[in-house]
């Protein structure tokens, strides 16, 4: 509201329900700002409301549509409680922006840019602005900024998200033998998410063995293990909509070959490098200099095809400023990795860091991250 210079602006929910069950996921600027996990949704803010600052608009309720996707809340004093603001209404949130705009002399644009640009919050201020003759700000890099440094609540929220995520790498740990599937993995690590409370996953999980480790992104999930594969585990669970992203390598056999063990220990150090340089005020193309000074003095940096890391938080890739400095509070990924191919194998470590104001803490320290703790890890876990 401070950053809005007096200016009233309106955001609206993204997305559509998919799916036989209309599953919906509310857009993550959306769901930041409100809690609202509904379709249809606006919030309108008014920083210069004498009585009323905040309006979050909510559709109209359908006792049929109900029947079958389930009761909705209806609008009480306790509803307004719960959402934090002056007032709740039915309806769409652009109604009263001629009324608000014309009392503040302007109004603010606060969804991102897009070259498309035909979202209907951006079409209804454009709207009433050139309808009052008023003019128009431009805050669109506002709810990037503000949400690239998390608060207490959200990083309790992410550490649990973390913490459910090192027991499915447990379970990957211990079901990564030879003759079961890479699909046998993924189905014993989800297990254990869920099992230990995950409310969703980051993302598709990842599991490629042998040539499949060295596809950056692989999802197929159906190659079967054999004995002297490594297996890139690249898996993690959503708490409250928060993400977690961690990723492993585990050989088969319970230990790296020699081969194998090369290239973890080079981006085992291109990780330690990284984390030294890891502070507030550092930008994220500091970090990636340092990942491929790193993998260049190892013999490897050909063989390191993307960046060293990204934001987390509400999304596995979450907003934030990949030029500017970074901020103490910001959650990122430190994610070195050699892709080697031809030689039938892949190594990427990734792990979470909390940026702090003199350096970071790391988040995912309860994972094994050293080499020979990787293969303890995997013969204890077989072991029991």
């Amino acid at each position: 509201m401070k950053e809005l210079d007096g200016c009233p602006t309106a955001l609206a929910a993204q997305g559509e329900a998919a799916g036989v069950t209309d599953d919906y996921r509310q857009d993550s600027d959306f769901l930041w700002l409100t809690g609202v996990n509904e379709q249809g949704g606006w919030i309108v803010l008014h920083p210069k409301g004498k009585f009323v600052k905040s309006t979050l608009f909510l559709r109209a309720r359908d006792p049929e549509a109900e029947r079958w996707t389930g009761p909705r809340d209806p609008l009480s004093p306790a509803l307004k409680e719960k959402f934090g603001v002056d007032a709740v209404r039915r309806g769409k949130g652009d109604k009263g922006l001629i009324a608000i705009g014309q009392e503040a002399g302007c109004l603010a644009i606060l969804a991102p840019a897009s070259l498309e640009d035909e979202r209907n919050d951006v079409a209804a201020l454009r709207k009433a602005a050139a309808a009052l003759g008023v003019k128009l700000v431009y805050k669109r890099q506002l709810l990037e900024r503000l949400r690239e440094a998390h608060g207490p609540e959200e990083l309790a929220l992410m550490e649990q998200a973390i913490a459910i995520t090192r027991k499915g790498h447990e379970a990957a740990a211990r079901a990564t033998v030879p003759g079961v599937s890479e699909r046998d993995v993924q189905t014993q690590l989800e297990y254990a998410f869920f099992a230990a409370g995950a409310t969703g996953l980051s993302y598709s999980s990842i599991v490629g063995s042998g040539e499949n480790g060295a596809v950056l992104h692989w999802d197929q999930n159906s190659r079967m293990l054999r004995d002297g594969d490594l297996v890139v585990v690249a898996a993690a669970a959503e708490y409250g909509r928060y993400a977690a992203d961690v990723t492993r390598p585990f050989p088969v056999s319970g230990r790296f070959t020699d081969e194998q063990a090369k290239a973890y220990r080079a981006v085992y150090q291109a990780q330690e490098d990284i984390f030294a340089a890891v502070r507030a005020g550092a930008t994220m193309q500091d970090l990636q200099r340092a990942a491929e000074i790193s993998l260049r003095k190892a013999g490897y940096l050909d063989k390191f095809i993307h960046g060293f890391g990204h934001f987390v938080g509400l999304d596995v890739h979450d907003a934030g400023d990949y030029l500017g400095p970074l901020p103490a509070g910001a959650v990122i990924t430190v994610e070195p990795g050699v892709y080697i191919p031809e030689r039938g194998f892949g190594v990427r470590i990734e792990d979470q860091v909390l940026v702090t104001e003199k350096g970071y803490r790391l988040l995912t320290s309860a994972f094994p991250r050293k080499l020979e703790e990787v293969e303890r890890w995997v013969q204890e876990a077989r072991a029991r």
